[in-house]
C-alpha cells in the first residue's frame, strides 16, 4: 500500500427510510426488551410504528376493545385495569419504561381483557398488530424475544398469586415498599409514587385496610409522612416479608 492510501472499510447497509424520530428509535434500542436486537432488525419491526403521548389518567385502550397493536412503554407509567359489570374497578398491574402490553392478546386477536390508563404523563410505542403477527412469525430473533418477555410476565404474575394467597396484607406492602428502594442494607426513605388508593389496589387490599397495614408495619419501622416514607431496617423489613426466600 503506498504512503497516503488507505483501505476503505465495506460500506454500512442503510437502514430503510422510518417513520420514528432518531432518538426515539435510538431511545427503543436501549430497551431492554430490544437491546439484544440487530439495528436493522429493530428498524424493520418497527418501520409502521409511532410514539404516542399520554396525558395522566388519559385512557390508552379500554378493556374489550379490540387489541389491533402491541404497545411498549417508552417514558411514564400505565396502569391495567379490570372492571366488572356492577361497576367494581381494580388495578391489576403497574408498568413502566420498557415493559410491552398486553402481547398475548395481539398474537391471539382477542379483545383486550383490562384497560389501560396513564397514570403519569407517558410516552407509549405502538406497533400495529398485523405487521408484528408477520414479524413474529418469520423471525425466529424477536420471537424468542417475545417468548421470553412473556414467560418473565408469567412467573411475575404466577410469584403476585402466591404472595395474595400466602402472606399478610403488611407483607405485600412491604414488599411493594421494598420495590422502591435500590438499597439493600441499612435505612432509607422512599415517597410513593401513587395515590394511596393506587397503591391498596396494586397490594391487593381496600384503602381502609392500606391504613391498617401501614399501622402495623410502625411496628417493623416503617413511619409514614404524607408521600415519604421512612425504613429503619431494610434487611429486618426484607427479612418479615420473606423476601428473596421463594425460589422465584
Amino acid at each position: 500500500m503506498e504512503t497516503g492510501e488507505y483501505q476503505r472499510s465495506a460500506p454500512a447497509t442503510p437502514l430503510p427510510p422510518h417513520g420514528l424520530k432518531p432518538e426515539d428509535l435510538a431511545a427503543i434500542s436501549r430497551l431492554a426488551l430490544f437491546c439484544d436486537l440487530p439495528p436493522m432488525v429493530l428498524s424493520e419491526i418497527t418501520i409502521d410504528a409511532n410514539v404516542v403521548k399520554y396525558a395522566r389518567n388519559e385512557v390508552i385502550f379500554h378493556q374489550g376493545d379490540v387489541a389491533s397493536a402491541l404497545r411498549v412503554v417508552l417514558d411514564g407509567q400505565v396502569g391495567l385495569m379490570g372492571t366488572v359489570t356492577d361497576g367494581g374497578e381494580t388495578l391489576v398491574e403497574i408498568l413502566k419504561a420498557g415493559e410491552m402490553f398486553i402481547a398475548a392478546a395481539v398474537l391471539t386477536e382477542k379483545p383486550f381483557l383490562m384497560s389501560a390508563v396513564a397514570l403519569q404523563p407517558s410516552r407509549i410505542l405502538t406497533l400495529p398488530g398485523e405487521r408484528f403477527r408477520r414479524d413474529v412469525r418469520e423471525r425466529p430473533d424477536l420471537a424468542f424475544l417475545m417468548l421470553t418477555s412473556m414467560a418473565k410476565h408469567f412467573r411475575m404474575l404466577v410469584r403476585e398469586v402466591k404472595d395474595l394467597k400466602l402472606k399478610s396484607a403488611a407483607q405485600r406492602l412491604a414488599l411493594y415498599l421494598l420495590g422502591l428502594t435500590v438499597k439493600r442494607e441499612g435505612s432509607t426513605i422512599v415517597r410513593l409514587p401513587h395515590s394511596k388508593s393506587i397503591i391498596a389496589a396494586r397490594v391487593g387490599v381496600r384503602p381502609e385496610t392500606l391504613s391498617r397495614a401501614f399501622a402495623h408495619l410502625k411496628e417493623r419501622g416503617v413511619v409514614v409522612d404524607g408521600h415519604a416514607v421512612a425504613i429503619a431496617d431494610i434487611p429486618g423489613l426484607r427479612a418479615y416479608c420473606h423476601e428473596g426466600e421463594e425460589v422465584i
